[in-house]
């Protein structure tokens, strides 16, 4: 879906990893912080249409950037240092009034941001939620003071104190404290309450707050990426509304689809599911005051070509841009699309589901897939040279890329060779077992709108096809997809996903831990030996050890073939010529979308 990405969501760790659906076209959308992971709607529906095409920042720039800054490398923290802040976060803004309209093909599942994964739901949770003690520099991607004002590093390293703006306010007009960041903690670190991402908070051993502005943070080993995680992990929740709410029961408690009190840019006017959702700017936003843009609208819409007829005929800011359809984006006079390597990847894979009892636990019959599938191709077909191929489960743009991994290039006779290890043949058309009967298998993609997975599951359906497999494609609204994928007895053999990766290596370790099965492991991988490596190379600030563990770490999961690695892509947005102050950086266009404004006299 398309959504502008705000200062708030991209304020820090590199460290979020956000579950893609491989498209790519769309606007800037909101991000988790890098300690965090969601599925996304589209991978490329990320972009949008324009008249005028920017110049395209080169995936050497974004490699030279992400291989120099605090977020990629981790590097080791030096105790007994403080770090402030001398921004000005009060000066208010100056280009007040408008509306903002967006389109989107599928929409959020809450409002809650520790009971949801998926980027639609990310987003709208963006709008409304402040989080990120610290932020992304922009330019650098290095750390640098958010809603904490400043922070120090004691002598060994291991606590972290935070001191907060004394500023902040909910839109209630109550403060934001540290008492907020404690209590939202203590509900996520709870494993009763079922945060997807609990194991994230595993390294910390102690988070407090000493007095309303002063959060204290311990860990007790090495913990390579420990300041971006601690930054970013807790979205404070404001205490004195939810303290008395069921976590997790919608129906008693209205904030879950309904905030009423909030942190963020804008506050919640209304949410009618799969019709739309309207923002208002919020006054009490603690960077700056309300953004500039006053209303935000998102209107859901049935499919991708509608959303884009909007957007060209000057109905919608942005919209969702399919690859097919970014060349004639380029040439409309009343945009601009905006086009980089995004410093952490989008890429998009087929997940093979490992269970006992399914034909893809066996490892021959995943490198038979692997080798049947023509991936460059279905590259070049779906993407139209916007992505590049993708063999494990880093691209070339981080630091610990290790080209030395299993790609499997298509070789058809080698995927019949792989299929009779495990004891099938070819007999005619059809991919037999020992009792002639074809192999099957059950195809998921979601949701349903989306015209490039369309697109990817009827390509991989026709490849599997030549070598005797009969793919049965089932696609899905987002959430039932979401439903179906997350199931703890899930029915589908094969899935068509996709992340938008991290910058710092070592968060990627989520979707790959027994922990996480079903969520964010929805395959159910199990690989000690993997596990072992990640928390080897986490356990130190020494770059070139963790380099060579997460070299292993590729090739292993390459090896065992969970997924089948396609292609990591380009981002693009569109946005119409009304829409002043976006400037382009390593972090894409949204980075500052509370600055932009609307100039009316521009056109549509």
């Amino acid at each position: 879906m398309s959504k502008v990405k705000t200062r708030w969501w991209i304020f820090i760790v590199c460290i979020a990893i956000l579950m893609v659906a491989a498209q790519c076209g769309g606007a800037a959308k909101p991000e988790k912080s890098e300690a965090s992971a969601a599925p996304a709607a589209n991978s490329a529906d990320v972009a949008a249409t324009p008249t005028t095409t920017t110049e395209d920042t080169s995936q050497d720039t974004v490699v030279n950037v992400v291989e120099k800054s605090d977020a990629a490398q981790a590097k080791a923290l030096q105790g007994g240092t403080a770090v402030s802040s001398s921004e000005d976060v009060t000066t208010p803004r100056s280009h007040y009034g408008g509306e903002y309209h967006d389109v989107a093909t599928s929409d959020a599942v809450s409002f809650h941001p520790y009971l949801t994964t998926d980027t639609a739901s990310s987003s709208y949770q963006g709008m409304v939620y402040a989080g990120g003690l610290l932020r992304l520099d922009e330019n650098t991607l290095d750390y640098i003071p958010n809603m904490a004002e400043s922070h120090t590093i004691s002598e060994d390293g291991l606590t972290f104190t935070f001191h907060l703006r004394d500023n902040m306010k909910w839109s209630d007009g109550q403060p934001i404290t540290a008492r907020d960041f404690e209590w939202t903690y203590n509900q996520a670190k709870n494993p009763d309450n079922s945060f997807p991402y609990l194991s994230q908070l595993d390294f910390i051993t102690s988070y407090k707050a000493l007095d309303d502005y002063t959060l204290e943070v311990k860990i007790d080993k090495v913990y390579a990426p420990a300041l971006g995680q601690i930054s970013g992990l807790i979205t404070p929740l404001p205490k004195h509304i939810w303290e008395n709410l069921p976590w997790d029961d919608s129906e008693k408690n209205p904030e879950i689809y309904n905030p009423s009190v909030v942190s963020g840019p804008y506050k919640l006017v209304e949410w009618k599911r799969d019709e739309h959702a309207i923002f208002e700017a919020n006054p009490n936003y603690w960077y700056k005051g309300a953004p500039n843009i006053s209303r935000y609208t998102i209107e859901i819409v049935p499919d991708q070509d509608i959303a884009y007829e909007k957007f060209k005929a000057g109905e919608s800011d942005t919209a969702p841009i399919t690859p097919e359809k970014l060349d004639q984006a380029r040439q409309l006079s009343n945009a601009t699309v905006y086009e980089w390597w995004p410093a952490a990847a989008q890429w998009s894979y087929i997940g093979l589901n490992m269970r006992d009892g399914f034909v893809t636990h066996d490892i021959n019959v995943r490198h038979g897939l692997n080798y049947a599938i023509d991936k460059e191709l279905l590259t070049q077909e779906v993407m139209l040279g916007q992505a590049k191929r993708l063999c494990s489960i880093y691209p070339e743009t981080s630091w610990a890329y290790n080209s030395d991994v299993p790609c499997y290039d298509f070789n058809s006779d080698q995927a019949l060779k792989e299929f009779v290890k495990a004891g099938y043949t070819l007999d005619g058309e059809k991919l037999v077992d020992q009792n002639g009967q074809q192999l099957k298998l059950r195809l998921v993609y979601g949701p349903n709108t989306s015209k490039t997975r369309e697109l990817m599951a009827v390509t991989v359906q026709d490849m599997l096809k030549q070598v005797g497999i009969d793919v049965e494609i089932q696609a899905l609204e987002w959430s039932s997809f979401l439903d179906v994928l997350h199931s703890a007895e899930p029915d589908w053999d094969m899935y068509i996903g996709g992340w938008s990766a991290t910058i710092e290596p070592h968060i990627m370790y989520t979707i790959w831990a027994e922990e996480n099965i079903p969520n964010l492991n929805a395959v159910a991988y199990i690989n000690k030996d993997m596990e072992k490596l990640f928390d080897e190379a986490g356990s130190t600030y020494d770059t070139k050890i963790r380099k060579e563990k997460y070299g292993e770490i590729q090739k292993m999961i390459a090896e065992d073939s969970p997924y089948i690695f396609l292609y990591y892509s380009k981002a693009w947005s569109g946005q119409n010529n009304r829409i002043k102050g976006i400037e382009p950086t390593a972090l894409g266009i949204g980075w500052n979308s509370e600055d932009w404004y609307i100039e009316e006299s521009s056109g549509s």
